[in-house]
This record gives C-alpha cells, sequence and structure tokens, in this order.
C-alpha cells in the first residue's frame, strides 16, 4: 500500500483558490501573502491558488493521522490514486514561492510596449 511508504505531503499544507488577480493593487496584496513564511501562490487550470505550508496538528511523528476515525470530509475525500506521493497532477501553470518570483511575472505582465517610431 502506498500509503506505508508515504511522508504525508497532503498533511502538510492547505490550499484554497483566491480571485485572479487583475490589477496592479491585486498584485499588491499576493506579494504581502509571499511575505510570510510558508506561502506560496500558484495558478493550476487558468485558477488561481494560495498555499499555506502547515502540517496537521493531528499528524503523528510516524505520518499517520491521529484522529482517522473523525477526520474531516476532506480528508476523506483525499484519493490515493490522485494524491501528491502517487500522482502526476501537481505541476502548476505558474508557481510564486516568493516577492521576487511574483514581481518578475508583474513586470511582465504590465510591461508598457513602446510604439514603433516614438522615442521614450
Amino acid at each position: 500500500m502506498p500509503c506505508r511508504s508515504c511522508e504525508a505531503k497532503c498533511c502538510s499544507y492547505f490550499a484554497f483558490e483566491i480571485d485572479t488577480p487583475r490589477s496592479k493593487r491585486d498584485f499588491e496584496n499576493l506579494r504581502w501573502y509571499l511575505a510570510h513564511e510558508g506561502v506560496s501562490v500558484y495558478v493550476e487550470k487558468r485558477k488561481w491558488h494560495m498555499e499555506v505550508a502547515n502540517k496537521c496538528r493531528y499528524l503523528t511523528p510516524d505520518h499517520r493521522c491521529g484522529v482517522y476515525e473523525n477526520r474531516p470530509l476532506v480528508c476523506r475525500e483525499h484519493e490515493v490514486d490522485t494524491c501528491e506521493f502517487t500522482g502526476t497532477e501537481f505541476e502548476h501553470e505558474k508557481v510564486f514561492k516568493d516577492m521576487d518570483s511574483l514581481d518578475a511575472y508583474i513586470k511582465g505582465r504590465f510591461a508598457v510596449k513602446k510604439r514603433r517610431g516614438k522615442k521614450s
């Protein structure tokens, strides 16, 4: 069984969908999120998400669930076939782990294109 050798990556973070940033102000909020340890932002299937690296308080030292019989529904619905340990669905379109990586994206996204023949 794959769970026996798993290190419970699924129990060491949580992620949720966030509004797609459209304006520079929206991106400033993302920069603030990324200023915090353990936070990353990613895009998957054109939807933006925030991920917070924070281990489940009920995870035991041997990577088992300490409340297995009473675990939350999201844990009950987690499938071994598509999990982070055995699945391949965790390659995101874009990943931002810090402000620098997001700043590079913002710079390209909001770049002002020079018109041909005009001097700046």
